[in-house]
C-alpha cells in the first residue's frame, strides 16, 4: 500500500503544474514556446505575465535567471501583428548594451513566427544602420536611455504608439545616474501606456522610482528571502593581493576540477587585460570583456565563450547584467565588487535555469567587511572555504601593508591607527577612506587639491582618469545626451548620457564625488 502511494505521488509530481496557455497567451505563441522548450512557466513568470496581459503596471523583482526576460517579452509579443510600416508599440530600457542585444536576441526566438521587427539602439556603435532599421518600422525597441535619446532628439523615432514600456534592471540604471534620461524617455511616451518594472533587486531608491513611474501598481516578489539563486554554492578565498593570480592560475590549472565555462571577475580594465594576457601564457583560453573592448570584439569574444574556443571570460561589471550564459559553471570574484548588489549579479551568471553552479569569491584580509555586506543580503553566512582544498590563508611570512609597518614603528600613531583598523566589518580599506583625525589638523585644501589626495588614497591617478574621460567623452560624443549637467563642472568628468565603463570605477568617482561638493 505503501508503496502504491509512493507511485502516485511521484506520477503527479511529474505532471506540469501550469501551462503558458492557461496563462492567456495564443494558443499559437503557446505552441511555439513548446517546440523550444518552454513547456512550464517559471514561478516569476506564472505571476507576472497575467497581470500584464491585463494591463497593470507591475512592480516585480526575481532572483537571477529566474526567467524575467520571457516574463515581460511573451505578454508583449502576444497578439502583435506588423502593418506595413509599424510604428514602436513595446519599448524596453535597459542599463548596457550587452543586455539590450541579450534581449532582443530573446524576443527573435520567442517571435519567431509572429512577424514581430526588432530594434536594438545603444551606444559605441554608429549611428547610420540603426536609423536605418527604425524608418523601416519596428514593434518592438530595446535600447539604453543615452542613445535613444539621441535619437529623440533628431527625430529619428516616434514614441507616441508605445502601449507597454519595460525599464529592465532598473537598479542599475538607477545606480548609473539614467533616471534624468528615463524621465526624459517617459515623457515622450505620451499616449496611455502600461509601465513594468524589473530589477533583480527593490530597495528604497528603486521604489521611490517606482512611484514615480507607476500608477497602482502589481508588486510582485519572488524568493525575496534570498535574492541570488540557491543552486550556487557560495565559497570565498582568503588570499593576499599578491597570491590572486598564483591562485587563479593554479584552479584553472587542476585536472580534477575540469570548468568549461568560467567567468572571472575584476575591479578594472586594466586589470582585466593583464589576467587574460598572463591565462594564455599558461595554455588557459581566456578572453576579456569590458569597455575599452569595441563592440565588435566583444560579440566576437562572447561567440567564442559560448561555442566554447574559449573557455574562461575575464570582465569587468560591464558584463554582469548583460551576459547570458546558461553553461557557466563557475564564476570567481577575482576583486569583490564594492556593493552587495553587484556581488548578486555577478555570481547570476552561473547557477540559471535550475543548473548548479559555484561563485568563489578571493578575500584579501582588508575586505573582510565587505563580506559583512554581502551576508546581509544574501541572508546567509559566507565561511572561509573552498570546493578545491585547503584554505589560502594569508601567509605568516607575506610582505605586511605599509599601513601595517608604519603603526608598529611609529609609537605616536599607534593607538590611532589600531583603533582604525579595530573596527573590524565597519572599517573600509585605508585606501577608499581618509583619516579623519589627520583631516582636523590639516590645513584647508583646494578642492584641485582635495580631488588630489582622494584620488592617491583610492589608488588612481587623478590625471589618468580625467585623460581617460575627456578620450571617453571625444569617442562618445555622439552618445552624451545629458546636455544640462554639461555645464556643472563638478559633474563633467563623472556623468555620461550612455556608460558603458566599468561600474567599479563609477562607484570610486561618486564616493570622490561626494566627498568633494558635499
Amino acid at each position: 500500500m505503501a508503496l502504491r502511494t509512493t507511485a502516485i505521488r511521484l506520477a503527479i509530481a511529474k505532471e506540469p503544474s501550469m501551462r503558458f496557455i492557461e496563462l492567456g497567451l495564443a494558443e499559437r505563441l503557446s505552441s511555439d514556446l513548446e517546440k523550444i522548450g518552454f513547456i512550464e512557466p517559471t514561478e516569476i513568470q506564472e505571476k507576472t505575465i497575467p497581470a500584464i496581459l491585463a494591463g497593470r503596471d507591475i512592480m516585480a523583482s526575481a532572483e537571477t535567471g529566474s526567467g524575467k526576460t520571457a516574463a515581460y517579452a511573451l505578454p508583449i509579443i502576444n497578439g502583435m501583428r506588423s502593418g506595413s510600416k509599424p510604428l514602436p508599440r513595446a519599448l524596453i530600457l535597459v542599463p548596457t548594451r550587452e543586455l539590450a542585444v541579450q534581449v532582443n536576441d530573446e524576443i527573435i526566438r520567442f517571435a519567431n513566427k509572429c512577424g514581430v521587427r526588432t530594434a536594438t539602439i545603444y551606444g559605441g556603435v554608429s549611428m547610420f544602420h540603426q536609423i536605418r532599421t527604425l524608418k523601416k518600422g519596428v514593434d518592438v525597441i530595446v535600447a539604453t536611455p543615452g542613445r535613444l535619446n539621441d535619437h529623440i532628439e533628431q527625430g529619428n523615432v516616434d514614441l507616441s504608439r508605445v502601449q507597454t514600456l519595460v525599464l529592465d534592471e532598473a537598479d542599475r540604471m538607477l545606480d548609473m545616474g539614467f533616471t534624468p534620461q528615463v524621465r526624459r524617455i517617459v515623457d515622450m511616451v505620451k499616449g496611455q501606456h502600461q509601465t513594468v518594472m524589473f530589477s533583480a533587486t527593490i530597495n528604497k531608491a528603486v521604489e521611490k522610482q517606482g512611484e514615480e513611474f507607476l500608477t497602482d501598481p502589481v508588486n510582485i516578489y519572488v524568493n525575496t528571502g534570498r535574492v541570488e539563486p540557491a543552486s550556487i554554492d557560495q565559497r570565498i578565498h582568503l588570499v593576499n593581493e599578491e597570491g590572486k593570480t598564483p591562485l587563479l592560475i593554479e584552479l584553472l590549472s587542476k585536472p580534477d576540477e575540469v570548468h568549461n565555462t568560467v567567468l572571472v571577475f575584476t575591479k578594472t580594465r586594466h586589470r582585466a587585460s593583464k589576467i587574460c594576457k598572463k591565462l594564455n601564457s599558461e595554455n588557459i583560453r581566456a578572453g576579456e570583456i569590458h569597455s575599452d573592448i569595441s563592440q565588435n570584439k566583444r560579440e566576437a569574444t562572447l561567440r567564442k565563450f559560448r561555442s566554447g574556443d574559449i573557455t574562461v571570460l575575464v570582465a569587468t561589471d560591464v558584463a554582469a547584467r548583460g551576459l547570458d550564459v546558461p553553461a557557466i559553471s563557475l564564476v570567481i570574484n577575482f576583486d569583490l565588487p564594492l556593493g552587495a548588489a553587484d556581488y548578486v549579479h555577478r555570481i547570476g551568471r552561473t547557477g540559471r535555469a535550475g543548473r548548479s553552479g559555484i561563485a568563489l569569491s578571493f578575500v584579501s584580509n582588508d575586505q573582510r567587511y565587505l563580506i559583512r555586506e554581502i551576508e546581509k543580503v544574501t541572508g546567509r553566512s559566507l565561511d572561509p572555504n573552498s570546493p578545491f582544498g585547503k584554505i589560502r590563508e594569508e601567509s605568516k611570512n607575506a610582505k605586511k601593508p605599509k599601513s601595517e609597518a608604519k603603526t608598529k614603528e611609529t609609537t605616536g600613531h599607534q593607538s590611532r591607527k589600531q583603533s582604525f583598523d579595530s573596527r573590524g566589518h565597519q572599517s573600509r580599506p585605508e585606501h577608499h577612506s581618509v583619516n579623519r583625525n589627520k583631516a582636523k589638523t590639516a590645513k584647508p585644501m583646494h578642492h584641485a587639491q582635495q580631488a588630489r589626495k582622494l584620488a592617491e588614497d583610492a589608488g588612481l591617478q587623478l590625471a589618468d582618469r580625467t585623460e581617460r574621460a575627456n578620450r571617453t567623452e571625444r569617442t562618445n560624443r555622439s552618445d552624451r545626451t545629458d546636455r544640462s549637467e554639461r555645464s556643472d563642472p563638478k559633474r563633467t568628468a563623472l556623468v555620461s548620457s550612455d556608460f558603458d565603463g566599468d561600474s567599479q570605477d563609477l562607484a570610486v568617482w561618486h564616493e570622490m564625488a561626494s566627498k568633494i561638493i558635499g
